[in-house]
């Protein structure tokens, strides 16, 4: 039956192409062809009459809308009780090829109508097919009806009130249980709408999506399973080479998942962080009380084999004792009335700011980069030639002074969670085989402000004090005396680094954003774009 019926159409291509005539009167055979539901001579009409006239577009658009219902019959049918194709797993991606970025670069038919964007009443009882021809011509429009399309002769009342020409199309979707496929700016197939159906005339598309710079590949992966899930999406892929989302299925579907991820990727708000770094040191000394000298030089005056008496020069006075061989003398040092005070103050400042965006961290170093060997050859090498050289030591640098990351969490429209890792490296002034000794102080924090609220979110102090007591042995522990015959000394030193953050919000959150609403349909009947 199937070979009678192959043979009939080429029969009918090979009579057609014979008979000429002018486009216009085969154009209008073409008409009567197909509202006769004659789809495979209406057809082989359309493309005879866009052979003679190639700069009318009507006349191929309108061969493309009848050339899968020409066809139809040849395709083979869905036996009932079929396995059908197992679907894909949504909580997984799909890899990236290079099919898929070809087929995402094929220029497609535009995807909504260019219709009269005035709003229109409708009062009316008719049959479906009545009903799409009467709404598609009053906005200025044009339908075509799917080669299964039925005829039913029940009558519809459809009334609606100043609606445009997307709601009003949608509506008599609903009404009549069908979808529009638009084929140009000005032409829209209707089609039964079934699951098979949907498959067969619902266009696929395939669409790109970049990944900004601020969202992590983790994250991206994150956001496209979600989306996967959630809107049922039947190849879904994240190429992290080239930081892009591939989509293909159905266009009722991927224009609302493309729109949703675009609206997850774009919801991260932007804090800027004032930063300043406070280092204060005090020292001060204070000295008070009367210092007397604790050592008594004795001193021979006697003359032993007609040797002259030494006196130290430290000694300025002495008292003699004694006569003849036996005289001698002692030393007596003047004493010093002590009352001193000494205090000094130092203060560092440095301010600095930084930007992130929300979950994204910033880091922040101030100091140097010290090298530091970690290998050499202390020694000669002789090479084959005799040649003598020497290799050179290897090297890699520290970061020193002080290393900052912060995370910034927008918690709501005036607070923002701060996680601060902040990492002290310094040179310890020690040595082990050569190699300098670093001491490394680390600190993890977490920290809550408001905007443009300042806080200490990280500090380290350091305080000394010494007290030192001088005088005569036995005398500075006398009640009464210790304050004459004793000095006293107390040196006190503290030092105090602070780190102060200020947050700024830069753009709202997201609870401060008024959420967009799209309206897809329902699971069995999405709404296709017109």
């Amino acid at each position: 039956m199937r070979s009678f019926r192959l043979t009939a159409v080429v029969c009918l291509a090979t009579a057609l192409l014979a008979w000429g005539g002018d486009a216009g009167q085969i154009y209008r055979e073409a008409q009567k062809a197909e509202k006769a539901g004659q789809m495979a001579r209406a057809y082989l009409l359309y493309s005879q009459a866009a052979a003679l006239e190639p700069r009318n577009a009507e006349y191929w658009i309108r061969s493309q809308a009848v050339r899968t219902r020409a066809l139809l019959e040849a395709r083979p049918k869905i036996l009932p009780g079929a396995p059908a194709a197992p679907l894909p797993d949504a909580g997984k991606l799909d890899p990236v090829t290079d099919r898929d970025l070809a087929d995402a670069r094929k220029p497609l038919p535009p995807k909504e109508l260019k219709a009269n964007p005035n709003p229109m009443t409708f009062d009316v009882w008719l049959d479906a097919r009545a009903l799409f021809e009467l709404v598609a011509k009053t906005y200025g429009l044009d339908a075509v009806f799917d080669g299964d399309y039925p005829e039913s002769k029940a009558r519809i009342r459809f009334r609606m009130e100043q609606a445009g020409y997307r709601e009003a199309l949608h509506a008599v979707e609903a009404v009549t249980g069908s979808f529009i496929v638009p084929l140009s700016d000005k032409l829209f197939l209707v089609v039964k709408d079934t699951i098979q159906k949907r498959q067969e005339k619902e266009p696929s598309v395939t669409v790109v999506v970049s990944i900004p710079q601020p969202v992590t590949v983790q994250e991206a992966q994150e956001l496209a399973i979600a989306v996967r899930q959630a809107m049922e999406i039947r190849k879904f892929g994240v190429d992290t080479q080239r930081r892009i989302m591939v989509m293909r299925d159905s266009i009722s579907k991927i224009m609302p998942a493309r729109q949703l991820v675009q609206e997850l990727l774009a919801w991260r708000p932007e804090v800027a962080i004032d930063l300043e770094f406070l280092e204060i040191s005090t020292a001060d000394a204070l000295g008070l009380g009367i210092d007397l000298t604790t050592q008594f030089p004795v001193v021979s005056f006697a003359h032993v084999l007609n040797s002259a008496p030494s006196i130290p020069q430290a000694v300025k006075s002495l008292a003699r004792f004694g006569g003849g061989r036996t005289v001698f003398g002692i030393g007596l040092a003047d004493a010093t009335l002590i009352a001193r005070m000494s205090r000094s103050d130092a203060r560092s400042l440095m301010r600095s700011t930084i930007r992130s965006s929300d979950g994204q961290p910033a880091t922040l170093h101030v100091g140097d980069r010290y090298p530091i060997m970690n290998g050499g050859y202390f020694g000669e090498i002789t090479g084959g030639s005799g040649q003598v050289y020497r290799p050179p030591p290897s090297f890699n640098f520290e970061d020193l002074g002080l290393k900052l990351k912060v995370t910034p969490k927008v918690l709501g429209a005036e607070e923002v969670a701060l996680e601060v890792e902040a990492e002290f490296k310094v040179l310890a002034g020690q040595a082990l085989n050569g190699i300098p000794v670093i001491s490394e102080r680390t600190l993890n924090s977490r920290v809550t402000l408001h905007s443009d609220e300042w806080g200490i979110v990280a500090g380290a102090m350091s305080a000394s004090e010494a007290r030192t007591i001088s005088g005569l042995a036995g005398l500075n522990r006398v009640p009464l005396l210790r304050a004459l015959l004793s000095s006293r000394t107390r040196d006190r030193d503290s030092r105090m680094v602070l780190i102060l953050m200020k947050p700024r919000l830069l753009s709202k959150p997201p609870s401060e954003i008024v959420t967009r609403e799209w309206w897809t349909g329902s699971e069995t009947r999405p709404l296709t774009p017109l």
